[in-house]
Formats: structure tokens, C-alpha cells, sequence
């Protein structure tokens, strides 16, 4: 018993802050951002991309072999870098666009006629539906469901049925995040995005483990402590190695969204967002959820 309350003793001292006492302010923070961004989606939506909203699409049959980084860098200087751009040859590519007039199209090919050199006529000009999206909603959403229900079945076995639910809700917490600042910056939502929210659920997930797993720990070592000063404990001792996981893989996020091309700098955004928001919250919203869970249902208090 005295080994016991020595162990106690120590670790109270190691505590720098109080993560679970303040938690109030972190859901307040949260809801803040997710209702802001709920009532820009409400007033005018995501700013859908090309696979979306569908548009023209050109192929067309350059000169000489052309890089696509050149191609790209052509396009942006005529204002239409978010195009989606598809190599069928080394000399050759197909170009989407969001839907262009008649005239828009002439300058397009006009512009990379002086800039690169194109063969005319070219290849072919049609205009896209946009019912490809309805597609890529219905496989990304089946593919966010496994996910989820796969984190559920692993979390449930190896913690408690406490753990995973709490981890669900991180995770719904990080996509209404991602999905706010998508609405409040008005940044282009395509399937990029999709790939990116899917990336970020397993960051978020793996950062939640880290804390879990060690709260877990010390269940196993002291069962008589309040479990919201275990919960502050393993936060505090599980910090660093938190804020490091995200600083180094922010840093080439950043260089990304500074000097990479508008489809990179897409990419790079909704990452960003999303690593921050899966720090954030495996911190301050997981951990304090689960203090809540415990504080809610009397099996948990004993």
C-alpha cells in the first residue's frame, strides 16, 4: 500500500495542466467552429469541384512532349489551375474545366497554342455531367462507414466499449471540423477532400490510441484514483510526443501549401486542417469525453 500512494505522490507532481478540468472550454471551442461552419454550408454550400459540378473536357495533342508540371503552370497563368489534368501520351492530355462558354475555350487553347503549341484540330471537346460525383459520394461514404465500424470492432477489443464509442465521436468531431473550414474558407470541395478526410481519420485515430492505451496502463497500476486525474496524468505524459508526431508532420504540409501547385496546395489544406483538428482533439475532446462517459454512467464511477 505505501509503494502505492508513494506512485500516487510523484505523479500528481508531474501534472502541468489541467486538460479534463478545463473541458468545457474545448467543447465550447469545437461547437463554436462546427456551428460556424454549419451556417456558412446552410447559406451557400461547399464550393463543389469539377468531378461535382461536372464541366468541358478537351483532349488535346501538343507539338512536342510537354511535362505536366509545364502544362500546369500554363494553366494557372491563364486562371484555370484547379483543372484536372490526365496524360494519354507524353505529347498528349486530356483537360477538365469547369463548365467554359465557347469563348473561354477559345482562349484556353489560344493561350497554350503561344505558350507550348498545340496540333489543331484537337482531339476532342465535349462537356462532362456531373453524375460522376453521385458515384464518388456513394463509394466514400461506404468507405468512411468500414472505417468507422472496423475502429469500433479493434478499439472495443482491445480497450472497452467506453473507448471506442468516445473514439467515434472524436472522429465525427474532426470531419464537421474539416467540413466547416471547407464551408467558412469556401475552398474547393473534390475528391482530393475525400482522400483527405479518409487520411485524417486514421491520424486522428492513432493519436487517440496513444493516450488511451496509456490511460489503460495506469487503470492497471492504481484503481482506487479518481479516473479523471488518470486520464489528466496520461494526457500530460503522452503531450510531447503528441505535439511532436504534429509538428513534424506538418512541417512538409506547409512548405506544400507554400510553393506546390493549386491541386498540392488543395491537398496540403485540408490536411493541415485535419492534423491540427486530430491533435486537438485526441487532447482535448477524446480524453475529457471519456471522463464525461465515466462521470454519466454509475458502472464506470465505481
Amino acid at each position: 500500500m505505501a509503494k502505492e500512494k508513494s506512485y500516487a505522490v510523484n505523479r500528481d507532481k508531474s501534472y502541468k495542466f489541467d486538460f479534463v478540468g478545463k473541458r468545457k472550454i474545448w467543447f465550447i471551442v469545437s461547437s463554436v467552429i462546427i456551428l460556424a461552419g454549419i451556417i456558412m454550408f446552410s447559406i451557400r454550400g461547399f464550393n463543389y469541384g469539377i468531378d461535382f459540378l461536372g464541366g468541358n473536357l478537351m483532349e488535346v495533342k501538343f507539338k512536342n512532349e510537354v511535362p505536366i508540371a509545364e502544362l500546369r503552370k500554363a494553366m494557372e497563368e491563364i486562371g484555370y489551375g484547379k483543372s484536372i489534368l490526365q496524360s494519354t501520351a507524353l505529347d498528349q492530355y486530356i483537360i477538365r474545366t469547369v463548365p467554359i462558354t465557347v469563348q473561354e475555350k477559345t482562349r484556353i487553347l489560344d493561350n497554350l497554342d503561344e505558350k507550348i503549341g498545340i496540333e489543331r484540330p484537337i482531339i476532342q471537346d465535349r462537356d462532362v455531367a456531373a453524375g460522376f460525383s453521385k458515384q464518388i459520394t456513394k463509394y466514400a461514404l461506404i468507405a468512411v462507414a468500414i472505417s468507422i465500424a472496423g475502429i469500433l470492432i479493434y478499439i472495443w477489443i482491445r480497450f472497452e466499449v467506453r473507448f471506442a464509442i468516445v473514439s467515434i465521436f472524436e472522429l465525427l468531431h474532426d470531419l464537421l471540423i474539416v467540413l466547416g473550414f471547407y464551408a467558412i474558407t469556401y475552398r474547393e470541395f473534390n475528391t482530393t477532400t475525400i482522400a483527405v478526410i479518409l487520411t485524417i481519420l486514421g491520424y486522428s485515430l492513432s493519436d487517440t490510441i496513444i493516450i488511451f492505451d496509456r490511460v489503460r496502463e495506469e487503470l492497471r497500476i492504481s484503481k482506487k484514483e479518481k479516473f479523471s486525474d488518470l486520464v489528466n496524468y496520461s494526457i500530460n505524459k503522452t503531450l510531447v510526443r503528441s505535439i511532436g508526431t504534429a509538428v513534424t508532420t506538418l512541417f512538409p504540409i506547409i512548405l506544400l501549401l507554400i510553393v506546390g501547385n493549386e491541386t498540392l496546395k488543395d491537398f496540403a489544406f485540408g490536411l493541415f486542417i485535419g492534423i491540427i483538428s486530430g491533435s486537438y482533439s485526441s487532447v482535448f475532446i477524446g480524453s475529457p469525453l471519456l471522463v464525461v462517459w465515466n462521470n454519466r454512467f454509475q458502472k464506470y464511477k465505481k
